[in-house]
């Protein structure tokens, strides 16, 4: 199989991986079901990923990366200081999921952090929680750059402060798909950018 070939085969597994478990949960993501719905055999999941805790690593890695791509695609992030580094992903993860849908991989990622909580074979809690800690650590990576470049207050605890932002993201996550009606994700995004903006903001300087 052609490098072009095999990449697109490999999409269309992920993007069917993606859509089962947004769309219909955990115990619809078969091997069968992700092969039938990207239009492959079967052995093509094995092909490319070796098991199912393959596709699911693969699947998780695939909603961090493209969060972070769009991240480094934003004008001027490159430049950011640490606070700036921070608001811009608190905005953006609220901008994803504000999505129609809303996101598809907003979704899938709540099926699987709620799913790792009883820790099927396939997808433990411990394995969800490598490729997360990946983006807590980008994130708390910015906070100690703004602690040194003075536009994060200088007694803040990094990790305790990164474990906080990405907790109440994700809880937000789960709240608004248990009940959308209650807020719109614009004005709960607000909320949570003037909040996290006013704990990590040196003081007289939240703005």
């Amino acid at each position: 199989m052609r490098d072009n070939q095999r990449e697109a085969s490999r999409r269309r597994l992920l993007d069917a991986a993606l859509g089962i478990l947004a769309e219909e949960g955990y115990r619809h993501l078969t091997v069968k079901e992700v092969g039938e719905r990207a239009g492959v055999s079967r052995g093509m999941v094995n092909y490319h990923f070796a098991s199912k805790a393959g596709l699911i690593d693969a699947v998780v890695r695939d909603i961090r990366e493209v969060f972070v791509d769009q991240l480094r695609a934003l004008p001027g992030y490159d430049r950011m200081s640490g606070l700036e580094a921070v608001m811009a992903k608190l905005d953006q993860y609220f901008a994803r999921l504000a999505e129609p849908g809303p996101g598809v991989r907003a979704r899938a990622l709540l099926v699987l952090l709620i799913e790792a909580v009883g820790s099927p074979e396939d997808i433990s809690g411990e394995r969800l929680a490598d490729q997360l800690d990946l983006v807590r650590t980008g994130l708390e990576e910015d906070i100690r750059r703004g602690v040194a470049d003075s536009s994060i207050r200088p007694d803040i605890d990094p990790r305790a402060q990164a474990f906080l932002l990405e907790s109440l993201a994700r809880g937000v996550l789960l709240q608004y798909q248990l009940d959308p009606s209650r807020a719109s994700l614009a004005d709960i995004g607000r909320a949570a950018h003037d909040m996290a903006l006013a704990a990590l903001a040196p003081r007289g300087k939240a703005s």
